[in-house]
């Protein structure tokens, strides 16, 4: 005869591996007892198939095989962003910029411009990169990944050759939805750069808390 395990039993036996893993919020505390922070909730990031960028990293949604990626996706505002664009198409594309990179923050309730009486929501520039115009065009090969760190402390990495400027004195990190935009220009075939009229951004989302 086979042994049979109690329900109960195997209840208890369930919720103990889970809270070891850190997925669940602490239990019922008894009275007068001093509740447990509750556990911030596990996070996944699915890679899809074809990805041909870095490991343990975020992506967007592909344009093309071109994926703009975090190394996260959610955040507390003081760490360190880790972000990146990442070439996974067989064709080269351009961008107007060596960094062409835009942070922009969900502005809710805020008119998109057309129609006017739209007010769901619209994005906001809040970070560029320092130094930001219009300049040479910037290849981006198949298979090639550019990566960028971002401390959100001081809005300063010197120490990558690049910094991220806020758009003005008066910019603010606060919670909330916030994405890493890569505008481009087009794809090249051989010299020619073949100007793309729809699509024309990589973005990745992602949130502060």
């Amino acid at each position: 005869m086979k042994p049979q395990i109690h329900p109960c039993i195997a209840t208890i036996a369930l919720i103990a591996i889970l809270a070891t893993a850190g997925c669940l919020g602490p239990a019922d505390t008894a009275v007068n007892a001093t509740p447990e922070p509750t556990q911030e909730p596990c996070e996944t990031c699915t890679v899809p198939e074809g990805f041909c960028g870095p490991p343990a990293v975020c992506p967007g949604e592909p344009v093309n095989g071109v994926y703009a990626f975090t190394d996260r996706n959610v955040y507390h505002i003081g760490e360190v962003v880790e972000f990146g664009i990442v070439n996974c198409g067989d064709e080269r594309i351009m961008f107007a910029h060596p960094s062409p990179w835009q942070v922009e923050r969900w502005i809710t309730n805020a008119p998109r411009g057309t129609p006017d009486n739209d007010t769901d929501g619209t994005w906001e520039m809040v970070g560029h990169v320092a130094g930001f115009v219009q300049t040479m065009a910037w290849p981006l090969h198949p298979g090639e990944t550019e990566t960028t760190r971002w401390n959100t402390t001081d809005w300063n990495t010197p120490e990558w050759g690049r910094e991220v400027r806020p758009m003005n004195d008066n910019v603010t990190l606060t919670p909330g939805t916030y994405r890493i935009r890569y505008p481009w220009i087009g794809i090249s075939r051989g010299d020619r750069i073949h100007y793309v009229e729809g699509n024309l951004n990589f973005t990745k989302e992602f949130a502060f808390v």
